[in-house]
């Protein structure tokens, strides 16, 4: 199991603004500004990578910020006004950067001493000045923006600049990864597929699609002491149940090698669907028998989906790159006398997410599949999660679109059936809540991540161009 953190170090590029007029008014206050800026800077640095222009106080200095921080590839952009600044000094640097732009209103203090207060001192705190006419200059060409708004060690805007820039930075990675589908959707599901068109759109690139026969020759070369380093992996994952023999663990041992070979070494999959009947025993228990084999690269980051889900397994690796886990769920039961729906989905699991060990369980039946195989039962780690819903079900867009809740996994009696799950309550009525979900189009499948995991969502939404929705 590794440290629920953050996969990504963003890369946060500042423009700190201010007015010229005012150097030779107040000659103290350039050294004002040089120790806020500093200050502000060692915040940053506890964040990400920062790249900085500072003491932007003209158009031409504006541009040629711009086309720096375009070429340092920034994965946000904060402008941190010193004082008040016109509307110019940021118009040539916006334009010309294709990122996440956040307008701080903030300074150092959260008050001062108004009667003691010297002009330096009154203009040093003005910074909220301009933020209006940012905004409106913004509005009116049409670029987006947010803001950013708090005192220099106000712990929650810290918090909010951390998460929109984990979740711009996540987006920038996720840009260049790979995602396949192996063998097909589950049969006659109809939210399962996913468009290569879409993919092409969000990202420039199609889905990967190794062939299945790759795998039944990669599972005749695998040498014996590449099964027994993985079942040495097993043994620090898992507790084992009764139910698991030695040959159960065996060939589990065997088809993770076979994974590591496609998934890994061959082609660098991010996250992949997969799902095939098998006609031949060997291709069915390929798939059947898979689960630890893709547990256990979920867990290192190369989420799978079963039933051919990619888009959901697309979700997990947000997940994974925000720090939030990354394990995918549907809902089972509405609990009507207790009020919580019941979470949980056969398949691979992500150890990160488990509340202790989890435990191997032979299943001689899996639901609604071929084949036998192990299955995993855990419980999901208690407190806030974010669920969060890849789809395509949007007549209205021509890409993908996330849906996403936050809610808890709380304590009660679990289900011990070979797979994990959870209680989750939610923060609003359940008949209300399913309602205004199924009328945004959503998959039967969910992604979900530890923690409250809004803003990054938002944020990673923005720079990859995709329909957001929150229930």
């Amino acid at each position: 199991m590794s440290k629920l953190e953050p996969k990504v170090k963003p890369k946060i590029g500042i423009l700190y603004a201010g007015l010229a007029a005012y150097w030779p008014q107040y000659p103290e206050f350039l050294e004002i500004g040089t120790n806020m800026l500093e200050r502000y800077v060692k915040k940053f640095d506890k964040i990400g990578e920062v790249v900085l222009q500072k003491f932007i106080d003209t158009p031409e200095k504006s541009e040629a910020a711009g086309k720096f921080f375009r070429e340092e590839d920034i994965d946000i952009l904060y402008i941190l006004p010193f004082g008040y600044t016109t509307g110019m000094i940021i118009v040539p640097a916006v334009r010309a950067v294709n990122c996440p732009i956040r307008i701080m209103a903030t300074h150092e203090d959260a008050t001062y001493d108004y009667r003691a207060a010297t002009d330096s001192t009154w203009l040093h705190h003005s910074g909220i000045c301009c933020i209006s006419e940012y905004a409106g200059t913004l509005k009116r060409m049409g670029i987006k923006f947010k803001t950013t708004v708090g005192w220099l060690n106000d712990n929650r805007m810290w918090e909010e600049i951390r998460q929109d820039s984990i979740g711009a930075s996540a987006a920038s990675a996720f840009k260049k990864m790979n995602f396949a589908i192996i063998g097909n959707a589950y049969t006659n599901m109809t939210d399962m597929p996913a468009d290569d068109h879409r993919l092409l759109k969000t990202m420039g690139k199609l889905f990967l699609k190794p062939e299945i026969e790759e795998f039944a020759v990669e599972y005749g070369k695998v040498k014996e002491h590449e099964i027994r380093e993985m079942l040495e992996q097993f043994r620090d994952f898992y507790a084992v149940d009764e139910s698991v023999t030695d040959e159960h663990m065996y060939e589990s041992a065997k088809i993770a090698v076979v994974f590591d070979k496609i998934i890994v070494e061959k082609y660098d999959i991010n996250g992949y669907g997969y799902y095939w009947w098998g006609v031949d025993p060997l291709y069915t228990r390929l798939r059947s028998q898979s689960t630890v084999a893709g547990s256990r690269l979920a867990s290192m980051g190369r989420p799978g989906v079963t039933e051919g889900d990619v888009k959901t397994a697309m979700g997990m690796k947000f997940m994974d790159l925000v720090g939030a886990g990354g394990m995918f769920v549907e809902y089972n039961t509405i609990d009507f006398e207790n009020d919580f729906i019941l979470i949980s989905h056969d398949g691979p699991v992500n150890f990160n997410v488990s509340e202790g060990k989890p435990q191997l369980k032979h299943l001689s039946v899996h639901h609604g599949k071929t084949g036998s195989g192990l299955g995993i039962d855990f419980n999901l780690k208690k407190g806030l999660v974010t669920i969060l819903n890849w789809t395509q079900f949007d007549t209205t867009c021509d890409s993908f679109k996330l849906i996403y809740t936050v809610g808890e996994v709380v304590e009660g009696d679990m289900l011990r059936c070979g797979n994990p799950n959870g209680r989750l309550k939610l923060n609003r009525d359940i008949p209300e809540f399913v309602e205004a979900w199924c009328q945004e189009g959503p998959v039967h499948h969910n992604s979900l991540g530890i923690g409250n995991h809004t803003r990054e969502i938002e944020a990673f939404a923005e720079v990859m161009g995709l329909k957001c929705v929150k229930i």
